[in-house]
């Protein structure tokens, strides 16, 4: 069969030799039989690993956009995880055979993606997650919200997916108990505090399972059903509570090698550990600076013991009155004339307390949608952008994630070129909701979400890449998606859409805090740093929070890299664009570059100079 497969193409490929010849417009070149099967042997390969994937990982699939995932969650037993890593191995020798040389150029990129993804996934699972980490099995009730947020055609179908994944947590929770052995107790305390507020937010998802029930006895049914999967969850509560209180359990930091395995694939950073350290102590310091900066025009007027803070009620339009004690005025520290003293975080919540207030409109998701497309507009017509919309529609997120605050969006799921941009509300009583809309959309802090993560970062970006090759799509790298949201943070500055003294220092801000959480995640995970140390580099000596500085950690432990490798995809926008700036001079165009950008995609930042060169000739 597969003789007769290939004489088929050959026979395709003969034709289209005969038809280029008389069409030579179509632009198709299949003057070397080998561009034209290796190709296809890419192809084949990455048809493997998605069926993999699909096969073995349901939930990943399902975010991937693959409907068929969508009534599973996966088998969490180490059988299960060394079948996979046996077909992942498989696809990955494959990819070994084909030549680089003899792929078209457009599919070098491509080869890059996937060996960098499935590096990616091997190395997780040799890491035997089924049995060390707890937040493997949290990451099922992850799954089981993905269903709701998803863009569905059918309600009916919608519950139907739910319910089966649902009722498949009870064998999430038996695998649990049955497979995890020393786990890392700071681990299972985070997957303790996810599976609790999965817990206390259970109602929204029985609510959408009895909508449209047929009669009352069917909704008994449904509710039923669902009891037995709050259980669950319940017995996967008490388990990770058990292992969070364990004194001799595992360290979840990486170390050395690991960590530089993670950066390597999934980040796509290969510097030594050694030179990226020096680097991101010199980045925090150069954020410090800054900092110091934004803060100056604030620095006549602020008191750092102020007698009463005054927060709006963005509800009511009414002042909240916070009475705070007097704390002994500080001595002023004695330093040399010229000497630079660092600001802290302390510095910055001081001022940020006195100047920030919410919203007028507390419509968020109106709010929200207004802004972007008013960026939007400012950034076409100033020519950074290409001409043309970006279809989006902005929705609270569930009470499960808004409580967790583990995301204040979802991205669009499949790279779908119209899709929902979720966000977190509010929520609790009228105080608490007050104090969060004052937090999370004062207007610096909305517009640096706006441009970071609605137009032109995050889900601009993955609406304008939906149409570009499967490997783009789903294996994309993460240190150049990363690098996207950070640029368009520039690209809004330069526009002038960022430009009062409170929305730079909140960007500054923002470039400080993210300096500060490279360099403690590289420090942590590289096991230079132990929790203690961290808090203390955070707390004591830079006037963290305990809450900012424990979310920092927190997100090291979720995400171990993901700190650091934003740099690499900044680094290599940043140097292209200066690259073409200078060749090109007067008739180069930010608005063709960015175009060029986007239809060249999330390559690997080594493949971004090879790709722009293509696309420019």
């Amino acid at each position: 069969m597969k003789k007769n497969c290939f004489f088929s193409l050959l026979g395709c490929a003969c034709g289209l030799l005969a038809f280029s010849a008389a069409n030579a417009q179509t632009g198709f070149d299949f003057g070397n039989i080998d561009f034209l099967l290796t190709d296809n042997a890419l192809d084949d390969a990455a048809n493997r690993y998605a069926s993999v994937t699909l096969t073995s990982e349901p939930e990943r699939a399902g975010r991937l956009g693959f409907t068929s995932a969508n009534a599973k969650l996966n088998d969490r037993s180490p059988r299960a995880q060394a079948a996979q890593l046996a077909a992942l191995r498989a696809v990955r020798n494959a990819l070994d055979e084909i030549s680089a040389k003899q792929l078209s150029p457009s599919k070098r990129a491509d080869l890059t993606l996937l060996k960098e993804s499935m590096d990616d996934d091997i190395f997780a699972l040799q890491q035997h997650r089924a049995e060390s980490d707890p937040l493997y099995y949290a990451e099922a009730l992850d799954a089981v919200y993905d269903v709701v947020l998803k863009p569905v055609s059918s309600p009916r179908r919608q519950r139907a997916d739910l319910t089966a994944r649902l009722n498949d947590l009870k064998n999430v929770a038996d695998q649990a108990e049955k497979n995890l052995a020393n786990p890392s107790a700071f681990l299972a305390r985070l997957a303790m505090e996810k599976t609790y507020y999965a817990y206390i937010s259970f109602d929204e998802l029985v609510d959408i399972l009895v909508q449209d029930a047929e009669d009352d006895i069917a909704a008994a049914q449904i509710k039923n059903q669902a009891n037995a999967a709050k259980r669950s969850i319940k017995k996967m509560f008490d388990l990770f509570k058990e292992q969070s209180q364990q004194e001799s359990a595992a360290d979840f930091r990486l170390g050395k090698e690991a960590y530089a395995e993670i950066l390597k694939n999934r980040y796509q950073t290969t510097e030594p550990l050694a030179k990226l350290e020096k680097r991101f102590a010199q980045d925090f310091l150069s954020a410090q600076k800054q900092l110091a900066k934004t803060l100056e025009p604030f620095a006549q007027d602020v008191s750092a013991n102020e007698d009463e803070v005054t927060v709006i009620d963005g509800l009511n339009n009414q002042p909240i009155v916070e009475e705070q004690k007097k704390e002994p005025a500080k001595k002023e520290k004695k330093t040399k004339k010229g000497k630079f003293v660092p600001p802290t975080a302390q510095d910055f919540y001081t001022v940020a307390k006195r100047i920030t207030q919410a919203p007028a409109e507390t419509d968020l998701p109106a709010l929200l949608t207004q802004e972007a497309n008013q960026l939007a507009a400012l950034l076409t017509d100033n020519g950074l952008l290409p001409a043309g919309q970006v279809a989006f529609t902005v929705k609270p997120l569930p009470q499960y994630y808004a409580y967790t605050q583990s995301d204040l969006f979802l991205p669009p799921f499949g790279n779908n070129a119209r899709s929902d941009f979720f966000i977190r509300l509010p929520f609790g009583n009228r105080r608490a909701q007050a104090e969060q809309l004052v937090r999370d959309y004062n207007t610096p802090t909305r517009k640096l979400l706006t441009a970071q993560e609605l137009v032109p970062g995050r889900f601009y970006q993955t609406a304008k890449t939906a149409g570009l090759s499967a490997a783009r799509r789903f294996y994309p790298a993460q240190s150049m998606a990363d690098g996207w949201n950070e640029y368009a943070l520039k690209l809004a500055s330069e526009a002038g859409y960022i430009v009062t003294d409170d929305e730079l220092l909140f960007l500054a801000w923002h470039n400080y805090r993210r300096a500060a959480a490279a360099l403690v995640d590289m420090r942590l995970q590289s096991r230079q740093y132990s929790y203690n140390d961290a808090m203390d580099f955070l707390v004591g000596e830079n006037g963290f929070t305990q809450e900012d500085a424990e979310a920092l950690i927190k997100e090291s432990a979720l995400n171990p890299g993901k700190a650091v490798g934003y740099a690499a995809g900044l680094d290599a926008l940043e140097s292209a664009r200066a690259k073409y700036a200078k060749k090109l001079g007067k008739k180069f165009s930010l608005a063709d570059f960015h175009t060029k950008v986007l239809k060249a995609g999330n390559v690997s930042p080594n493949e971004l100079a090879d790709e722009l060169e293509r696309l420019y000739k």
